[in-house]
């Protein structure tokens, strides 16, 4: 009976999380009211108070949602593309991501610049999520790696992530200050460098 209840809960929460995302992309969130969130989601506006504390924490879940899935796409290109070079491997990522983003520029849009940073802060608090384990592991075991310390890591992966999520808003959107295109030998050049010294 308990894992029906929470089958349920579920299914409410991700009808809310799908009627978000379709409405934010459509409108916009400033023009998106929690009301139009709940007539979507075909759920009570009480219902969406016991999942979410308000807009913006629905837009949050969202985010990670999003920044989740990219990056599980991007780590299994990556995968499949795999390099004896740590370095590589992190620009095919990287260059994975740029490619998504260009290719579905609305949901770059809704993320603005806030790419992946709620994942990877969230996971590496838990660290229980087996894509996240491989990933971590693999930046573990990298020679570039092994003599930082795990605070230097971390703050390598902000710094990047952050740098990729930027940029890719900036050229992409906003075409500042250049096309994605041009501007991607000057960010992998950057993320080359950070991660041979």
């Amino acid at each position: 009976m308990s894992h029906l209840l929470d089958q349920k809960k579920e299914a409410k929460q991700k009808n809310l999380l799908d009627a978000a995302y379709a409405l934010f992309l459509e409108k916009g969130t400033g023009k998106t009211s929690i009301s139009d969130i709940v007539e979507k989601a075909n759920v009570a506006k009480g219902t969406f108070y016991l999942y979410f504390r308000d807009k913006e924490d629905i837009l949050q879940s969202l985010m990670y949602r999003i920044s989740y899935r990219v990056l599980a796409e991007a780590y299994t290109h990556v995968e499949k593309n795999r390099s004896e070079d740590f370095a590589t491997n992190v620009l095919v990522l990287v260059d994975y991501i740029i490619e998504y983003f260009k290719r579905d520029v609305l949901v770059l849009r809704l993320m603005e610049r806030n790419f992946s940073w709620p994942m990877v802060e969230n996971r590496l608090a838990k660290c229980d999520d087996p894509l996240f384990e491989r990933m971590m592991r693999d930046v573990r075991e990298s020679p570039v790696m092994k003599n930082r310390t795990e605070d230097e890591v971390f703050k390598l992966i902000f710094i990047i992530i952050e740098m990729c999520g930027s940029t890719c808003y900036s050229s992409i959107v906003l075409g500042r200050p250049d096309k994605i295109d041009n501007m991607k030998p000057v960010l992998y050049s950057i993320i080359r460098k950070s991660l041979e010294s």
